[in-house]
């Protein structure tokens, strides 16, 4: 069953809401800086605005998002469980499937009370939720802004903070916008609100810690390409990361080198998940090809250009079946030799 509004935001959403005593905000596994800037914003501009709100994620704030976070309201799951006590409303930023938020999202449905999302991917007619929606957003960010707007709850510095790093962060600092003008007054809104950009710039796009830039080298150079130049994949095994003070999250700031290699308009990454025999697959594509079908048909989501799902077993089996998908996808566009 679906119970899901866009904007304008339809009043039993807007209602819920209001009428909510305490809030639970949370967020993906592996969090990134569209679902963690989401929340801090919604948190400090409620909290502003005289309501009870507290962030429980399943992981902790990655260190690489830490600026993200100034006043420090994002817990994990082992140190924030017993804030969940008396909430009567659950959100999810940045993904519609309940599973994906994993620990609070179960102990809050456990107690009885509603979890809904808050996200801008496009969601499967099969899929069981409640919530906002809006896939005509660039990000779960400018989403939380139009949101914020609409209950009436004023964005101070580190709520606008929050909210432009996670559209430049989800838009690829604005590169990757599809003719999308509200996006660019959005950012120009925040901006007139005294907000500083460059040091947000710096942090997603200039301060890579030089065992990153060590582990891009050696994903770089195991990079494959298709005969005829349309697909390029890589795979990253677990060793790739031996001996580098890295995490898991790191191998995702790859993805721009093999989908930014000329010629190439479809590309993917593969590289270990969390459970045992698990691989998370990492979709991009350039404006003519779609390849948000390959990871929808796998259980995956997201966009038409930018797509992830996780497999299990065979990887050799994956790989060729995805490049398979992906070349199929190129040569419907026109691009293959």
């Amino acid at each position: 069953m679906q119970r899901l509004t866009k904007t304008p935001f339809e009043p039993w959403f807007i209602e819920r809401l209001q009428a909510a005593r305490k809030i639970a905000l949370m967020t993906h596994v592996d969090p990134d800086a569209d679902g963690l800037g989401s929340q801090v914003a919604f948190c400090l501009a409620a909290r502003q605005a005289g309501v009870d709100v507290v962030i429980v994620n399943e992981d902790p704030c990655p260190e690489r998002y830490a600026w993200i976070d100034p006043r420090n309201v994002v817990q994990r799951f082992e140190d924030g469980v017993s804030s969940l006590d008396g909430v009567d409303l659950g959100l999810i930023f940045d993904a519609h499937e309940i599973s994906r938020a994993r620990r609070p999202a179960e102990a809050l449905r456990a107690a009885g009370v509603d979890v809904w999302v808050v996200d801008h991917h496009a969601v499967a007619p099969h899929t069981e939720v409640t919530g906002c929606v809006a896939t005509d957003f660039s990000s779960t960010g400018e989403l939380c802004f139009r949101l914020l707007e609409r209950l009436g709850w004023a964005l101070d510095a580190d709520a606008a903070l929050g909210i432009y790093g996670a559209m430049s962060f989800d838009t690829g600092s604005f590169r990757f916008l599809r003719n999308q003008p509200n996006t660019m007054r959005v950012a120009a809104a925040l901006l007139d609100t005294g907000l500083d950009a460059n040091p947000i710039q710096e942090a997603l796009w200039a301060s890579r810690p030089f065992d990153e830039t060590v582990l891009l080298g050696r994903i770089c150079s195991q990079i494959q390409v298709s005969d005829d130049g349309s697909v390029a994949w890589a795979v990253v095994p677990e060793e790739m990361l031996e001996g580098l003070a890295v995490g898991r999250d790191a191998i995702g700031e790859a993805m721009p080198m093999v989908i930014g290699i000329a010629g190439v308009q479809a590309a993917a990454m593969f590289k270990p998940g969390r459970a045992p025999g698990q691989w998370k697959v990492s979709l991009r594509s350039k404006t003519a090809v779609t390849i948000g079908h390959i990871a929808q048909g796998r259980g995956g989501g997201g966009h038409a250009h930018a797509a992830g799902c996780s497999v299990q077993g065979d990887l050799d089996g994956h790989v060729q079946a995805v490049i398979g998908e992906m070349l199929a996808a190129t040569a419907k566009a026109g691009f293959a030799s």
